[in-house]
């Protein structure tokens, strides 16, 4: 038992000096408050200033690149709840007010008529997207 123990503590020990040394490969940026924040979990709302729903995912393609939030839309206390994907394009942040709520430039309408986000292995995944437009790579 007592050299079970000690092994586990030799393994580490190995493994936080192995991570220390990986630290002088990489370099940290200061990024200032203003300029980056935080989107899941924050709240979107509509035109009419109606709150719709957090922001659960979002979807980003091989280079990196936001590409859709995953809203749950409606419901209460999770029951009824939809998560639909729309168009990382359609939303902005409110000016002013750190932790303010997205703003989502689509018609309550376009929202009910959207698919719902079902993640499906090979398939491609729809999006709710600005009218007449395609995303170019």
């Amino acid at each position: 038992m007592r050299q079970a123990l000690l092994l586990i503590c030799l393994l580490m020990a190995a493994a936080s000096a192995a991570g220390a040394g990986n630290r002088r490969d990489v370099s940290l940026e200061p990024l200032p408050p203003g300029q980056v924040q935080g989107v899941l979990g924050r709240k979107v709302e509509g035109m009419n200033g109606k709150v719709m729903g957090p922001v659960v995912d979002v979807l980003v393609d091989a280079l990196g690149r936001p590409r859709a939030a995953v809203i749950d839309f409606g419901g209460y206390l999770g029951v009824g709840t939809r998560r639909i994907a729309i168009d990382w394009r359609l939303l902005s942040r409110w000016r002013g007010r750190r932790g303010a709520p997205l703003l989502l430039r689509l018609r309550r309408v376009d929202i009910q008529a959207a698919p719902q986000y079902k993640p499906k292995n090979g398939k491609p995944i729809e999006i709710v997207g600005p009218a007449h437009e395609r995303h170019r790579e």
